[in-house]
Formats: structure tokens, sequence, C-alpha cells
């Protein structure tokens, strides 16, 4: 006796969804460290420190503590996808989806021409 042709089927999306299932594991894992040359070339920056003598710490959440020429820095970063947004210690962080569109901030702060 032949089992139904949906029977056959169950196995394969069992393995389909815990393929899937791993994948976003991974990737949601992974997220924190596509904010890393971000948050090096901000405490670069606010360090005033070559790069080669920034270190850079992943710490739990999201957090990032950056230590080059005797300073310290704090760093907070959130990623959707690849786009990251890194933040300093106090500073708040504005979320990808409520950031306003380039173009019109350049348009306010320049006062470019409307197209």
């Amino acid at each position: 006796m032949r089992p139904p042709p949906l029977a056959a089927l169950a196995p394969l999306a069992v393995l389909l969804l815990l393929a899937g299932a791993l994948s976003l594991a991974c990737s949601v894992a992974n997220v924190p460290s596509h904010a890393e040359p971000m948050v090096r070339a901000r405490a670069t920056s606010d360090l005033d420190c070559a790069d080669k003598d920034v270190r850079i710490e992943e710490q739990l959440g999201g957090h990032f503590k950056a230590v080059g020429c005797g300073r310290k820095a704090y760093y907070r970063a959130a990623c959707e996808a690849l786009r990251c947004v890194v933040s300093g210690e106090g500073e708040t962080m504005v979320p990808w989806r409520d950031r306003p569109d380039p173009v019109e901030v350049d348009r306010q702060r320049n006062r470019l021409p409307m197209e």
C-alpha cells in the first residue's frame, strides 16, 4: 500500500523548517559583528587614535568597548540585516525605519532645490 502523497512530503517540510530556523539563528547571532567596522571608524575618530592602536571588544547585546591611546569609549549598535546604526554612550539611537530620507536632510541642510 502506497502512503498518501502529502505524507511523503512531511519529512521534507520538517527538514526545510529546521534549516530555515538554523539560518535565522546564525544570521541573528552574527549581526553585531557587522557593526564592528562602523564602531572601529567611530572609535578611531572619538579616541583620536590610529586604527592600528584601537582595540574593539564586542560585549553582549550589541554593546562594544573601544580602547586606545589611553582612552576608552562605549558604543551601542543596532542592525537590521547588514545595515547597522552605531551610537556613542549617552546618545539616543534612531532606528533605520525612523530615519529621514538623506536627500531631504541635504535639502534642509544645504537648501538644495527641489527636484
